[in-house]
């Protein structure tokens, strides 16, 4: 009888003490989930590491391990030492629209009515202007260490393609031919001149003005229209495609990739949603609804997406994208969202949101460095 009731008793005990051991397990992975869930958020989200202000829209940002380079809107160049802190700069005229940095991180070439190029202390070196009134279209670093540029002249929209050495000196050039209203152009580092023409014929030109090839983007039955094209760095591949149906009628676009002679390498569709196309460095985007990045013989390396988000712009440095989407919105503020994607997993490996009444860029920089450019400053986002 004894052993019943003893039996009996440390049964009880033991419902007793396993409902509080169930609740303790419950809670304890509760809290497991919570920290797991902290340390992801931790571990993929991007912290501010410093914040500078600007007189206008910073229009370029460059740099290296070490030190990063601002160009605004109203021509200020200054330099982010050691990007924590900002120089005094110098001020540009000509109304400068784009910053370059050589491949060597000495030397910043300022693209706008006028051709400067400058030291990475920012002392001016030459700069260079056409006698008639012009714009610089497109400068670039050469691969030879020299620097090619496309002036378009005001007055009847020619243009003169040059080439300079370092040191400012002319050491070549040619008159590019009229190719009518709507011509593109893109200039790779290798100097050569891609010509798309708003009927879809595509010259690519060597740097000494000879016409390598000329071929013809397909367009069956003329049903598409908004031909663009995009160059990569190396001038080797050429992706070329339509934006949007004569008809309105939303449907897929054709995507055709090209090495400088005309011949196809590969061919991809899009959808109209995603109409965008443009180069970054080797590799190609197309982008809207949806952002897809693609390499040299047309594979895709990427594809991300966000729901009621647009991709807006990206950038990519040492198997990094950045990928930036703007929220859907009919209100003047918008939320913007910064995904930072490791090409070799395909991943989503940092993030950053924020909310903005003007257009945001971003520049992915050495360092794992997020730049982000906003209406009167930047900020410089690290893991």
């Amino acid at each position: 009888m004894k052993k019943t009731v003893q039996s009996h008793s440390l049964r009880k005990l033991f419902l007793h003490n396993w409902r509080w051991l169930a609740a303790f397990v419950i809670v304890a992975a509760s809290v497991s989930a919570t920290t797991m869930w902290a340390l992801r958020g931790k571990q993929t989200a991007l912290h501010v590491a410093s914040q500078f202000k600007t007189s206008d829209y910073p229009i370029g940002i460059v740099g290296t391990q070490d030190q990063g380079y601002v160009l605004t809107a109203a021509g200020q160049v200054f330099s982010l030492l050691g990007w924590t802190s900002q120089s005094e700069g110098v001020e540009l005229a000509d109304s400068p629209t784009s910053l370059t940095l050589s491949t060597s991180g000495k030397y910043l070439l300022v693209a706008g009515q006028r051709l400067t190029l400058l030291d990475d202390a920012l002392r001016q070196k030459w700069s260079r202007k056409t006698t008639a009134p012009s714009v610089v279209e497109q400068a670039v670093f050469t691969i030879t260490g020299g620097v090619a540029v496309v002036y378009s002249f005001l007055e009847n929209q020619s243009r003169q393609f040059v080439t300079y050495d370092i040191a400012g000196k002319y050491m070549g050039g040619y008159t590019v031919p009229d190719f009518g209203r709507g011509s593109q152009i893109s200039l790779a580092r290798s100097g050569m001149l891609v010509m798309t023409l708003a009927g879809g014929t595509i010259y690519t030109i060597s740097p000494q003005g000879k016409v390598i090839a000329k071929f013809m983007v397909p367009n069956p039955d003329q049903k598409l229209a908004g031909l663009t094209t995009a160059v990569d760095e190396s001038g080797t591949r050429i992706l070329a495609g339509y934006s949007f149906s004569v008809s309105g009628v939303a449907g897929p676009l054709p995507r055709y990739l090209f090495d400088q002679t005309g011949t196809e390498i590969a061919q991809m569709t899009a959808a109209s949603d995603n109409p965008g196309l443009r180069a970054l460095g080797n590799y190609f985007l197309t982008f809207g609804r949806t952002a897809e990045l693609v390499g040299g013989e047309g594979q895709q390396l990427l594809s991300a997406s966000k729901l009621n988000f647009n991709a807006v712009d990206a950038s990519i440095f040492d198997g990094e994208c950045a990928l930036l989407f703007q929220e859907q919105t009919t209100s003047q503020t918008a939320v913007y969202f910064l995904g930072i994607y490791d090409m070799k997993t395909r991943t989503l490996v940092r993030q950053w949101s924020t909310a903005e009444s003007v257009e945001v860029r971003v520049f992915q920089l050495p360092g794992m460095r997020s730049v982000l450019a906003l209406a009167t400053g930047l900020f410089v986002l690290a893991p």
